[in-house]
C-alpha cells in the first residue's frame, strides 16, 4: 500500500492512500463469495448462482461493500505507518458513497484528518508570577480569634421594658416568604441577633428597630443583584418576625479555659495554631493564584491552533457529560438550570482553554520527562481519600470503575508540572512608585 502525507497549515494531515490492485481483487471475491452464499435467484439453487449475474444484478453492493472493507482499515494502517494520532474522523476524498472500485485496478483516494500543532515551548523564565514570602499579620490572627470569641457569645434578656435601640441584641423567630411560599433556608427559630452585625440586611435590622416584646411583624426585604441566594437576587421577600427578647451580648474571655473549650491546652497553643493554620491557607491560596498567573501566561506566549471540528468534537462530548450527569442524578435540565441551546456557546471558550492547557502541558511533560509513578499515583489516591473521608482502596475501586484512573493520574501530573513550572518561573518585578 503506497501512502504519503502532506501537512496543512499545521492542524491537518492530508493522506494520499493507494490500495494495491490484488488487495481490491481478494476484497471483490471474497464480496461475491459472501453474496453468492444468502442470494437465491429463480432457476438457481441457493450458493449456485452464476458470478456474472451477480455482477450484473448487485454492483452497487458489491461496490459498497468492498469500500466499506478495504478503506477503512487501509486508512488505520496509514496512520499507524506514519505515526499520526488523528483528533476528529477524516474526510475522505472522494467521498465514501462515491467512491469506486474496479477489478484489477487500485483505489486511490485521500484522507483528511485534523491532527494536534507542533508546539513551540517558551523560554519558563519569561513567565511572571508573585513569589512574595507569605506573610500573616499578627493583627489578622487576632481578628480571626476575635470571631471565634464572638461565636461563643452568650446572650441574657434584659428586663427593661422599651423598644428595641439599633445598638441591642434581640432574640427572635422570623420565617421568611416569597409570594406566600416559606424558604426554609432563611428562616430560622429562637435565634440570637446582633442588630450591629454587618451580616444582615439593613431592611429586616431597620424592620426590627423599635419592635416590643411579644410583638409580631412582617418586614419587607429587597434583595439586590449581589445576594448570595441566587434565586432571591432582585427579589422582595417578608420575613414574618416574633420579638422574644432584647438581650444583653457577653464575650467570654480570652484566656486558657476559652482555649479548652475549643479543644486546645492553653490560649498560647489555640493562638500558635491558628496562626500557622493560617499561614498554610494563605500559601495554598498563592499557589492557586500563581497558577492562574502561569497558565495565563504560558497560553498567551503559546501558539496553539485548535481545528474547528476537533472544538466542535469536544464541545459535544462536553454536553454528552452533562446530558449523563443529569440522568445520574435524575434532573431535567430545567431543575439543573441548563439550556442545552446556548450550552455549546458557553462551552466552547472553555473547551478551547481546557484543550490548550492540556496540549501544552503534555508537550511540557514529554520535554522535561514529567512522569506520574506507581507510588505517586498511589500516594495522590491516599490524600485523596483521606480528604473525602473514604478508604484508599474504595476510591481506587471506583476511579477504575468509572475508567477515572487515567484522568486523576493527569490531574496529579498537572499538579507537578505546575509546581515544576513556579520554580521555573521569574518573580513578578513590584511596581516602585517615586514621588
Amino acid at each position: 500500500m503506497r501512502v504519503e502525507v502532506e501537512t496543512l497549515d499545521n492542524t491537518q494531515a492530508k493522506l494520499d492512500i493507494e490500495v494495491p490492485a490484488e488487495d481490491i481483487n481478494e476484497a471483490l471475491e471474497e464480496a461475491y463469495k459472501t453474496l453468492r452464499g444468502y442470494v437465491t435467484l429463480p432457476g438457481f439453487r441457493k450458493g449456485r448462482v452464476p458470478l456474472t449475474l451477480l455482477k450484473s444484478r448487485f454492483p452497487e453492493y458489491i461496490n459498497n461493500e468492498v469500500v466499506r472493507t478495504v478503506v477503512f482499515p487501509a486508512y488505520e494502517d496509514a496512520l499507524y505507518n506514519k505515526q499520526i494520532v488523528p483528533l476528529a474522523q477524516p474526510t475522505f476524498d472522494p467521498p465514501l458513497e462515491k467512491m469506486q472500485v474496479t477489478e484489477d485496478q487500485p483505489l486511490v483516494f485521500t484522507a483528511t484528518v485534523s491532527v494536534k500543532p507542533i508546539i513551540e515551548l517558551p523560554n519558563y523564565e519569561n513567565i511572571q508570577i508573585d513569589k512574595t514570602p507569605v506573610n500573616v499579620p499578627r493583627e489578622d490572627v487576632d481578628a480571626f480569634i476575635a470571631q471565634l470569641q464572638d461565636q461563643s457569645a452568650t446572650f441574657d434578656p434584659i428586663q427593661e421594658d422599651r423598644p428595641v435601640n439599633a445598638s441591642d441584641c434581640v432574640r427572635l423567630d422570623y420565617t421568611c416568604t416569597l409570594e406566600g411560599s416559606e424558604i426554609e433556608s432563611e428562616s430560622d427559630q429562637d435565634i440570637d441577633i446582633d442588630l450591629t452585625d454587618e451580616r444582615y440586611h439593613p431592611d429586616l435590622i431597620n424592620g426590627i428597630i423599635g419592635m416590643h416584646i411579644g410583638e409580631t411583624k412582617a418586614i419587607a426585604v429587597n434583595f439586590d443583584e449581589a445576594y448570595h441566594t441566587p434565586e432571591l437576587r432582585n427579589m422582595q421577600v417578608i420575613y414574618n418576625v416574633i420579638l422574644h427578647a432584647i438581650t444583653q451580648k457577653h464575650l467570654p474571655e480570652l484566656d486558657d479555659e476559652f482555649a479548652k473549650d475549643l479543644g486546645y491546652e492553653t490560649y498560647s497553643q489555640l493562638h500558635g495554631v491558628i496562626w500557622n493554620n493560617m499561614v498554610e491557607d494563605a500559601r495554598i491560596q498563592q499557589n492557586q493564584e500563581q497558577k492562574v498567573e502561569i497558565l495565563e501566561q504560558l497560553i498567551e506566549m503559546t501558539n496553539v491552533t485548535i481545528p474547528d471540528d476537533v472544538v466542535d468534537q469536544y464541545v459535544q462530548n462536553a454536553i454528552e457529560n452533562v446530558r449523563k450527569q443529569l440522568k445520574e442524578n435524575n434532573q431535567t435540565p430545567e431543575q439543573a438550570g441548563v439550556d442545552f441551546e446556548v450550552l455549546p456557546t458557553e462551552m466552547r471558550k472553555d473547551v478551547i482553554q481546557q484543550t490548550k492547557q492540556n496540549w501544552i502541558f503534555e508537550e511540557i511533560a514529554t520535554y522535561e520527562d514529567i512522569r506520574i509513578s506507581d507510588d505517586e499515583l498511589e500516594n495522590g489516591i491516599r490524600r485523596a481519600a483521606d480528604i473525602q473521608g473514604r478508604k484508599p482502596d474504595k476510591l481506587s475501586e471506583l476511579l477504575k470503575e468509572n475508567n477515572r484512573l487515567e484522568d486523576f493520574r493527569t490531574q496529579l501530573e498537572h499538579e507537578k508540572i505546575y509546581q515544576f513550572l513556579i520554580q521555573e518561573a521569574s518573580e513578578k518585578k513590584s511596581l516602585i512608585i517615586t514621588g
